[in-house]
């Protein structure tokens, strides 16, 4: 029997961050940096397919879509979770979902 590991090889996913005592204002300057970031990169890091942040209690939480679970951890540990470190944001445990569908209008 297949681990949820892999599993999830070869399959979209879902991946969000929860940020506690976290400001809109920390949220705008996390925001700017990121788009700094893809800026200089050339554009958005490959297998992103959706991203969305809302509020949640005292923070937010960052939902995005990858392509494939390895890009986007690769993503999330090498980029985001620095530029939120300089910050002074701890997001917690990314949590890993399966994605059975994914439309665009």
């Amino acid at each position: 029997m297949a681990s949820f590991w892999e599993k999830m090889r070869g399959m979209a996913v879902l991946l969000r961050v929860s940020v506690h005592l976290a400001t809109q204002e920390q949220f705008n300057e996390l925001e700017i940096r990121v788009g700094q970031t893809m800026m200089q990169a050339g554009g958005p890091p490959a297998g992103l397919m959706s991203h969305v942040v809302y509020p949640e209690g005292e923070g937010f939480v960052l939902a995005e879509v990858w392509r494939a679970l390895d890009e986007g951890q690769t993503y999330l540990e090498t980029v985001l979770r620095p530029l939120m470190t300089e910050l002074g944001l701890t997001g917690q445990e990314t949590t890993v979902s399966p994605v059975w569908s994914f439309a665009r209008p």
